[in-house]
């Protein structure tokens, strides 16, 4: 399972597939499991990238320092960095559609929900 290191803390994410880059975002209480059956039938065509947010699943604690969503949105956009990843499809689920304002330049499409 791979981690990246954002803000000095331990970040955990799944990728998996080839293609065209899918990135699922999840919601507060949730980990990368949340998104299990989208995984299996999307990374048949697209490469997937689900992440557990900070204090979920297997990532660190939020990283001193983090204040607000736009942090958390600009860390999201340091894993897509550290993957060497231009463009997504953006998928996100309540805390994790903030990312859809954040970073507009690097998304080919988006859908969000919010609870």
């Amino acid at each position: 399972m791979p981690f990246a290191t954002i803000d000095g803390q331990p970040l955990h994410y799944l990728d998996q597939g080839q293609g065209p880059v899918v990135f699922l975002a999840g919601s507060y209480l949730w980990d990368t499991g949340m998104w299990a059956p989208q995984i299996e039938a999307l990374s048949a065509q697209y490469r997937v990238i689900a992440v557990d947010l900070w204090g979920h699943g297997q990532s660190g604690a939020l990283p001193e320092g983090t204040a607000s969503l736009d942090d958390v949105a600009r860390q999201m956009l340091a894993l897509l960095d550290h993957l060497q990843i231009e463009r997504v499809t953006l998928v996100g689920l309540s805390v994790g559609a903030c990312g859809a304002r954040a970073w507009p330049w690097r998304r080919r499409s988006v859908s969000t929900a919010w609870c």
